[in-house]
């Protein structure tokens, strides 16, 4: 016997606005690159209330190889250029040559990091398996404890927050305190995963920005949709994305704007500032 999904509209049944499915005020986002649209998004990213300025957390869900890595730099980059925004990306992958062009320093130590306000903080080793997680757990861990002060001012990414969460019960702690206390402190949270299922509830009910690309997989299609809204209304778009091109919806609910956009702009290595700010230089260990 073959039962119709509820979330399945009938054949030959049209929406109505009284669908309680869909959000009677969407609107199909409108396509623009991020040539254009970069620039406006800079501007806008924590300045939902220009007289009082506020960090405003990102997520950005995308399978491997969708372009979410190359997009995080991207924003980075025009982020440091445009606004002179400090950023310390933190890396657990083995390797990743995306990150390569964004011509930022590659830190192992505090030490380091506390002379280079825009870097990777890429811990390297040779260990695998739980061996390899305990020197991740312990390396990560004395970077957030170090950023945690007051008047941080500064963007903490993650190429892939899952992984850190994954570590330990205190690193996944860690990573609730920062979506949820950060803002208080400057701290701006930038969290990368590949599927929105199974991360921490607030990477999606703290951040202000969400971007998604399009799954590979069917399955996933619905809970990727409900980032965004009303699956029945969101669906059809990740539907139209075209993959070759890279393309992710960007959507804001503050602004209540959404957007279809592609990074239509090379990635060139740019050096961060000579000089570290004094703030950042000189905060204690």
């Amino acid at each position: 016997m073959t039962v119709q999904r509820e979330d399945i509209e009938p054949e030959g049944q049209r929406a109505t606005t009284s669908d309680w499915r869909r959000d009677p005020n969407f609107r199909w986002p409108q396509r623009r690159p991020w040539s254009e649209l970069g620039p406006d998004f800079i501007d806008a990213w924590g300045r939902s209330d220009p007289s009082d300025p506020q960090p405003e957390h990102v997520e950005i869900v995308g399978q491997n190889g969708s372009g979410k890595s190359y997009l995080m730099c991207t924003m980075l980059q025009d982020r440091m250029r445009r606004r002179k925004t400090g950023a310390v990306i933190v890396c657990t992958k083995k390797a990743d040559r995306v990150f390569a062009k964004l011509g930022w320093p590659i830190c192992q130590t505090i030490d380091e990091v506390r002379q280079e306000p825009n870097c990777l903080y890429w811990p390297k080793t040779n260990r695998t398996g739980t061996a390899r997680d305990l020197y991740l757990e312990a390396k990560v861990t004395e970077l957030l404890d170090w950023l945690w002060k007051e008047d941080a001012n500064i963007i903490v990414a993650f190429d892939e927050i899952g992984k850190v969460e994954s570590l330990s019960g205190n690193s996944k702690a860690l990573v609730q305190m920062y979506w949820r206390e950060g803002r208080s402190l400057g701290i701006t949270v930038v969290g990368m995963k590949q599927r929105p299922q199974g991360a921490l509830r607030d990477m999606h009910s703290e951040t202000y920005w969400t971007m998604g690309f399009k799954p590979k997989d069917r399955a996933d299609l619905e809970r990727w949709a409900e980032l965004f809204g009303a699956r029945r209304d969101w669906m059809p778009v990740f539907d139209s994305l075209n993959r070759q091109r890279r393309e992710f919806i960007i959507a804001n609910p503050v602004h209540d704007e959404a957007y279809i956009s592609w990074v239509d702009t090379p990635l060139h290595p740019v050096k961060p500032p000579a000089k570290t700010p004094s703030w950042f230089r000189g905060r204690g260990g």
